[in-house]
């Protein structure tokens, strides 16, 4: 072989060297960039499991917040209804005291004119109707009694 062939050998063996080594080099490369994406990915995955199982609990913690908010309303609304019925149960035994406080003003106004049998007289005829027994104590004092 000539010196041309030689040298064009070499450099031509060079060439190719250098191509494959860079060819290796650069599948290294992307092999090594492919590893790190990779190893990205499934930390990002394994993140985003994470987040969404703490979603989920926190939709579940949002669920069971709004059901006993929803049994808190319920008791509210229920104890409410009671107080109003109280109250209500309280006005009318209000007024049925100021009426029997007025009966009774009114009783001893009448009574000061009146003689003791005539005052028996007159709670005997009270005591006889049936509705007048609790509020008189016609048990204790009534007829016969």
């Amino acid at each position: 072989m000539t010196t041309l062939a030689r040298n064009i050998s070499s450099w031509l063996l060079i060439a190719t060297v250098v191509a494959t080594s860079g060819t290796v080099g650069t599948t290294v490369a992307f092999q090594d960039s492919a590893q790190d994406i990779q190893t990205e990915n499934e930390a990002l995955h394994a993140e985003n499991e994470e987040l969404r199982e703490q979603l989920s609990e926190t939709r579940e913690d949002e669920k069971a917040a709004k059901s006993r908010a929803e049994d808190l309303n319920e008791q509210l609304k229920t104890r409410n209804e009671d107080v109003d019925t109280l109250v209500s149960e309280l006005e009318k035994k209000e007024k049925m005291l100021n009426a029997s406080q007025a009966r009774l003003a009114e009783s001893r106004e009448n009574r000061a004119g009146m003689s003791r049998s005539e005052m028996k007289k007159r709670l005997d005829y009270l005591c006889a109707q049936p509705e007048n027994r609790d509020r008189f104590g016609c048990q204790e004092f009534g007829p016969g009694g």
